[in-house]
């Protein structure tokens, strides 16, 4: 249960103000209350019968926003326009006078949320099933419209303090997670693999192998072979699929090298274990893939659990599904968002996001305006103002008129523009010439040593052609330049700057230009934050970007000369180039790190970089 203090809201545990006059009362004691939201909410949740939400409760919910709790205003849902929208069709054994549908619902922060609203629908006539899925916020319900319809449902919902629209998922959402979902099992698999076939060399080279018949034997034979050929047709395919791609493309990329890595090895364990050449090259061919295979994998997660992945979507979540519209005849209506035109009027209430651009027509309050200039401090607006969508009010209620409406805003033109050019495609292609250049070299080399060493001593040119690739393999290379730029791109956005081209960061980089006049300059760079020194803070992130890269590249390519030079001369095994390999691919992410920790940490207080900016010094 959480403990509140004596001054803050039982509900939701804001400060309550003095001479409040909002409370409940459970059990013969009276709790305060900080405003009439939450004593709605408490109420409705008290005469439902559910005062144990209380009890069980681990985390404090929001404030609640302040939509209305008459089902007259969410009657817009009951339309049968809408109503295609997210009927599912169910199963010929289930009545048909039934409805079934996946809200998303903002406001849960802890498994009390769940019981609560389950406990509150399932009290409700009408409702057959309901299930909530904490994870991702989803409310999975069916119902019997006959008896229930559906602006009564949120309106239930909205009287208990969340706030739910009926789910219509996103193909690319859904593209991203099923990625993540085959990569997890790519990496599973490859990983038992990796395991089974380190056990079963063990056992190979033990001295139980003596005493096993010829079945056994055969089997045991065989199935180091097996589990390769599983983690080839399972695991490998993206990166053979990219090898291609590149080279249809004429660029070659990192893949390359490993797809040729791989598949050498893997006709090798082929060819030694069908014509019994020697075991030791089996076992040895064969975990090289998988050590390989589950790495690479691993370097994927590791990019995603570090912050490293591409910023899509930056501006996601940014604007709220519903709003509520305000008619000619002072009647207020709860719609989705998506539902509005210019020249419509809205109504904001505290603690609400605007949805559109627009001028406010009514009202004076406080707004959030962090999501966009990164300021934490509120901004007042009054009546003639513009207001963006995204930011948040904060005090009282706005009547405001559409300008522009969510699909047209500022803040999703820039979104639109910043997942178009920060895809992993894009990112990848800054450098990939620089990256090309190296793979053809690898190549060459390559060649060169592998045809020296089977004429001088055949048996150890198969390993060293191996050693090499994955030795020389510029998957650090073709890391450090979307790793940095990332990283910029996220410290930039904290401080209300966006970046619609990762390029133009690069060019920033380069100018000699004072501050102001460079990002005049600069199409691709949009400053929303108020401060003046945006401008000169945007331009020393971006020369401490260059450097981040430069030393990056530097480390990677040290690391790999030096890994290059032993495999040549036969004193680095395979196993010994994916070693070195990976001290490359890691040197990388923390020196990106630790750039990132420096911008975080030091805010970019630049004193000198600052001055030599302004007087216009590279």
């Amino acid at each position: 249960m959480t403990t509140l203090s004596a001054s803050s809201c039982y509900h939701c545990g804001s400060p309550v103000p003095s001479n409040a006059p909002w409370h409940i009362t459970l059990d013969a004691t009276t709790y305060p209350l900080c405003c009439p939201g939450c004593e709605a909410v408490a109420h409705a949740i008290v005469q439902g019968g559910l005062e144990r939400y209380y009890q069980q409760r681990t985390e404090l919910p929001e404030t609640p926003a302040g939509e209305s709790l008459d089902s007259d205003a969410w009657a817009y849902f009951d339309s049968p326009e809408f109503e295609t929208k997210f009927r599912k069709t169910l199963p010929p054994d289930v009545d048909s006078d039934q409805l079934s549908a996946t809200f998303a619902v903002e406001g849960i922060t802890c498994n009390a949320c769940g019981w609560l609203i389950e406990h509150r629908l399932n009290a409700l006539k009408g409702i057959t099933s309901s299930a909530v899925d904490l994870s991702r916020h989803r409310l999975h319900v069916s119902w019997q419209p006959s008896k229930l319809k559906l602006s009564q449902l949120l309106a239930e919902l909205a009287g208990i303090g969340y706030s739910a629209l009926p789910f219509e998922p996103d193909p690319e959402q859904e593209r991203v997670r099923y990625k993540k979902r085959l990569g997890a099992w790519r990496l599973g698999a490859s990983g038992a693999c990796l395991l089974g076939i380190a056990l079963l060399m063990l056992f190979l080279q033990g001295e139980a192998r003596g005493d096993l018949n010829t079945r056994t034997t055969t089997l045991l034979h065989w199935l180091p072979m097996v589990l390769a050929t599983l983690v080839m047709l399972f695991a490998t395919p993206p990166f053979f699929r990219q090898a291609l791609a590149d080279i249809k493309r004429g660029l070659l990329g990192p893949a390359v090298p490993i797809a040729l890595a791989l598949g050498s090895a893997y006709l090798a364990s082929g060819y030694a274990s069908f014509f019994h050449t020697g075991e030791h090259y089996v076992g040895m061919y064969v975990g090289m893939i998988a050590l390989l295979t589950t790495l690479l994998l691993l370097l994927g997660c590791a990019r995603s659990l570090s912050g490293l992945r591409s910023p899509q979507n930056t501006f996601k979540g940014a604007l709220p599904a519903t709003t509520i519209r305000r008619y000619p005849d002072e009647s207020e209506r709860i719609l989705p968002a998506c539902e509005l035109c210019p020249g419509d009027r809205i109504v904001v209430n505290a603690g609400q996001r605007v949805p559109i651009d627009g001028i406010i027509e009514q009202g004076a309050s406080s707004l959030n305006t962090s999501q966009l200039t990164g300021e934490p401090l509120p901004v007042s607006y009054a009546k003639g103002d513009s207001v963006l969508a995204g930011c948040q009010n904060l005090e009282n209620p706005l009547v405001i008129n559409v300008v522009q409406p969510p699909a047209h805003t500022r803040i999703a033109a820039l979104g639109a523009l910043v997942g178009a050019a920060f895809t992993g495609k894009h990112l990848a292609s800054i450098n990939a010439r620089s990256v090309h250049k190296w793979a053809v070299g690898l190549l060459i080399i390559t060649l060169g040593v592998a045809a020296l060493w089977w004429w001088f001593k055949p048996l150890m040119a198969l390993d060293v052609l191996l050693s090499l690739l994955i030795a020389g393999s510029p998957c650090a290379l073709a890391l450090a330049t979307p790793a940095a730029l990332t990283v910029a791109y996220q410290q930039l956005r904290t401080r209300g700057v966006v970046m619609t081209n990762p390029c133009a960061l690069l060019s920033l980089a380069k100018t000699t230009q004072a501050a102001d006049e460079a990002i005049a300059s600069c199409s691709d760079v949009v400053i929303l934050s108020p401060r003046s020194e945006r401008a000169v803070e945007t331009l020393s992130i971006a020369r401490a970007t260059q450097r981040c890269i430069q030393h990056s590249m530097g480390m990677a390519a040290s690391i790999s000369v030096i890994a290059l030079c032993l495999a040549a001369v036969g004193a680095l095994s395979p196993f010994g180039a994916i070693t070195g390999a990976g001290v490359s691919v890691l040197a990388v992410i923390a020196n990106t790190l630790r750039f990132s920790r420096r911008l975080s940490t030091s805010n970019v207080s630049t004193s000198h970089l600052s001055t030599s900016v302004v007087k216009g010094v590279p």
